[in-house]
């Protein structure tokens, strides 16, 4: 790769003019020899800091670039790779590993669906999504249709429901799932989601359960 790396040094850059100038610097032909994204940064970050580390005259500064820009710049690419590590953990993040759906939240599920409205009403399709999960498992276990309630998972919940509701059970998983995915920030809630669980909250609370043994 030759060096200097060419940065306009006139501007003093925001976050997106830094992200482009990596964008672009990322882009030149230099870097295209069959290897990946990620070993063409790592190869960039490596030939950046020996210009700013390693021996010789130019050691502590890139020809050409100042030291601020430069920092910056080396800043915000480590940030942005914090960043992709953290999301890559979050996706890892298993369900069963999640926390409760109830938690040690002590309201009824009128005031689940009260704040699950509320969210319709202001568009926050995410927060509607929960406090009707939650307004479920509410009133699931206020009918005993749950077992150990506060401390279940959202997984929990529906493999408790399905068996009890199996008119419903198609629907259960996939409103449980995205209370997870809603949670742990690895999807953001559609309209559409939420007015499914907020449904589904409505079909079962009018639904007949089926137990085994247990006089409703």
């Amino acid at each position: 790769m030759t060096w200097p790396v060419r940065l306009p040094v006139d501007l003093d850059p925001d976050g997106e003019t830094a992200r482009r100038w990596v964008s672009e610097e990322l882009g030149k032909d230099d870097y295209y020899d069959g290897r990946s994204l990620f070993q063409r940064i790592m190869q960039w970050l490596e030939d950046l800091f020996q210009r700013l580390f390693g021996g010789g005259p130019s050691a502590g500064s890139v020809p050409g670039v100042s030291p601020i820009v430069t920092a910056l710049v080396v800043a915000l690419v480590l940030g942005l790779l914090a960043l992709l590590l953290t999301r890559i953990r979050a996706e890892r993040h298993t369900v069963q590993s999640g926390e409760s759906v109830l938690g040690d939240l002590d309201l009824s599920a009128v005031q689940f669906r009260d704040r699950g409205e509320a969210a319709l009403r202001e568009r926050r399709w995410g927060d509607a999504v929960v406090e009707f999960t939650r307004a479920i498992a509410r009133e699931a276990a206020d009918r005993t249709l749950l077992t150990e309630a506060p401390s279940l998972t959202a997984h929990e919940v529906g493999g408790q429901l399905a068996p009890v509701f199996p008119d419903h059970a198609a629907r259960i998983a996939p409103a449980m799932d995205l209370f997870d995915a809603v949670r742990y920030g690895r999807y953001a809630a559609t309209e559409a989601d939420a007015r499914e669980v907020a449904a589904l909250a409505t079909a079962l609370r009018s639904a007949k359960p089926v137990l085994t043994g247990v006089t409703p």
